[in-house]
């Protein structure tokens, strides 16, 4: 809290708009303290573009990788590639296991997703939250609507939300994957444009699948 008092929002956005998305990473990690920098990665459908970024900045920096137990097995096997093309250090997540054997027995994701997606999602990234200044994010204006009016820099209870590609399109982050050679989480090429749980998440465009006839949009990480 006291650094997020102590920070003018505004100066430090305006610093950083002109900044390319791999300046702004390095320049974060140069102006505040690493080991208060937390980074994680659903290894989503998008994903690639931040964790090459960090990599090229701070390739030893833990990447956190929250694990709620219903993901997809391409997703754990992307991951794992990912780690290894990127020389990435991922450190896995999850919530306790009592706690995810409540919402697996209760099938929680049908009757309060909400309550699945605190259990085994938000929930464990709140503690890795813990003692840290700056969390790294890769969310992206054109994502959805909740995103569009997102900046560089937002404050988030007792952290700053740092989102470095907020402001790509969809066609710069195509051009950035294919001059790296990054691939994407593979089922984007089987219709699916935003990957989560395998509950809730349904082929689309962009967010289109997510949480599928239902009001909810975001997992509560970000919202």
């Amino acid at each position: 809290m006291e650094l997020i008092q102590n920070i003018k929002l505004d100066d430090l956005n305006i610093e950083y708009e002109s900044l390319s998305g791999v300046e702004r990473v390095e320049r974060v990690f140069n102006e505040f303290d690493p080991e208060r920098i937390l980074v994680t990665s659903s290894f989503g459908a998008t994903s690639a573009i931040l964790l090459h970024m960090v990599s090229k900045v701070a390739p030893d920096h833990p990447v956190y990788f929250v694990d709620t137990g219903y993901l997809f097995e391409e997703t754990i096997r992307y991951k794992n590639q990912m780690a290894n093309q990127l020389g990435l250090n991922v450190i896995d997540a999850s919530s306790p296991k009592n706690h995810h054997t409540f919402t697996r027995q209760n099938q929680s994701w049908k009757y309060n997703s909400d309550l699945c997606c605190f259990i085994n999602k938000v929930g464990p990234t709140d503690k890795l939250r813990e003692g840290k200044d700056v969390w790294l994010s890769g969310l992206m204006k054109y994502q959805n609507a909740n995103r569009e009016k997102l900046r560089i820099f937002e404050p988030r209870q007792d952290l700053l939300k740092f989102h470095p590609i907020i402001d790509m399109t969809a066609e710069e982050v195509e051009t950035y994957a294919s001059i790296y050679e990054l691939p994407f989480n593979p089922l984007i090429y089987q219709g699916y444009g935003s990957i989560g749980c395998t509950h809730c998440t349904a082929k689309g465009e962009g967010r289109e699948g997510r949480w599928l006839n239902s009001a909810k949009t975001e997992c509560g990480l970000h919202s």
